[in-house]
């Protein structure tokens, strides 16, 4: 009787130990992550402020560039002051209001019965981010429906990944003016648009693709083993297992979406943030044309950081359990 009470004693202490052994555990990864999320907010601070102060320095009157660079507290105010209205725009007629302006009389000089809002930023900057997430979803879905099926159909990648490798190696800003010149300024859905989905097709196909390929050969001989055929294989281990992968993709077609859609407009179309950057450039010699063209391009420039960054908190929420989605910084 000795002996056995002594025996439990022992495996109540062995369970304790072991019970507190993955509470330390647990704490250390908490405080671990706590630390690297802070680190990560410091670092992130300490750049921000490390970019103003080279700004304000490039900015400062006794910089050779002070004449083209404006400081930060100008950039801002400028476009706070043209965001809604701008005297300049309704000076010059430019506008953002095509539908209303038929019909219009001009009576001294100036366009009658025109909406002050027609004549600001923010109608321009909303068609240019309307077609840049149109044109990344459409180029998305196109091109994850190709990549993915070619998983279940290889002789896809066959005809495809040539075409695409192609198409992949021309410069991009080779091919945004082909657009511009080929379909003409008129037609968002085949410019701006048009550019901005062939470009994220192609991007998010071999994204696909290289997921696919990168798969660990162990996950899919191990699928084989219990019974896996093509299509269960496809479903519970190509999918899943390629997600982290493909959402970086994402990101880095997203990223490169805004300015690419930037350009197309400074090169054609009559409507967006590209046209007000291409309006203001024809002033860069006159006061209010460099602190305008620079503001916009921060405007874009912080619209594209604040989109990715809920980007990655959408993604992570998808890749908790993933090891890779981490490696890619999600």
């Amino acid at each position: 009787m000795g002996e056995s009470k002594d025996h439990e004693g022992d495996e109540e202490v062995h369970l304790t130990t072991t019970d507190i052994d993955v509470l330390e555990i647990r704490k250390a990864a908490r405080r671990h992550r706590r630390q690297r999320q802070l680190s990560y907010i410091i670092y992130l601070v300490m750049g921000m402020l490390l970019f103003l102060l080279f700004w304000q320095v490039l900015a400062a009157p006794f910089s050779p560039l002070f004449s083209l660079i404006p400081t930060p507290i100008e950039a801002v105010t400028h476009f706070k002051e043209h965001l809604f209205f701008s005297e300049p725009m309704k000076d010059r007629f430019i506008h953002a209001c095509p539908d209303l302006s038929e019909g219009l009389e001009f009576k001294r000089g100036r366009l009658s019965a025109l909406p002050e809002h027609c004549f600001g930023y923010i109608l321009h900057l909303l068609h240019t981010i309307r077609n840049i997430l149109i044109a990344v979803a459409l180029g998305t879905v196109i091109g994850l429906g190709v990549g993915l099926s070619t998983l279940l159909l290889p002789w896809i990648a066959d005809v495809v990944t040539p075409v695409a490798g192609f198409f992949g190696t021309t410069p991009i800003f080779i091919v945004a003016p082909f657009f511009v010149i080929w379909f003409g300024i008129e037609y968002p859905l085949l410019t701006t648009i048009g550019v901005v989905a062939f470009y994220t097709t192609l991007l998010m196909y071999f994204f696909t693709r290289r997921a696919a390929e990168n798969m660990p050969v162990g996950f899919i001989e191990s699928a084989l083993t219990l019974g896996g055929d093509r299509r269960t294989i496809f479903r519970w281990v190509y999918l899943r297992g390629t997600i982290p992968e493909i959402a970086g993709g994402f990101r880095i077609a997203l990223g490169g979406a805004w300015g690419l859609g930037t350009l197309v407009e400074v090169l054609g179309p009559q409507m967006g943030g590209g046209f007000l950057i291409r309006m203001w450039s024809y002033v860069m010699g006159h006061a209010g044309g460099p602190t305008a063209v620079v503001s916009l391009i921060l405007f874009f420039g912080v619209l594209a950081a604040v989109v990715d960054g809920i980007l990655v908190v959408v993604i992570r929420s998808f890749t908790r359990w993933s090891e890779s989605g981490h490696q890619l910084g999600l």
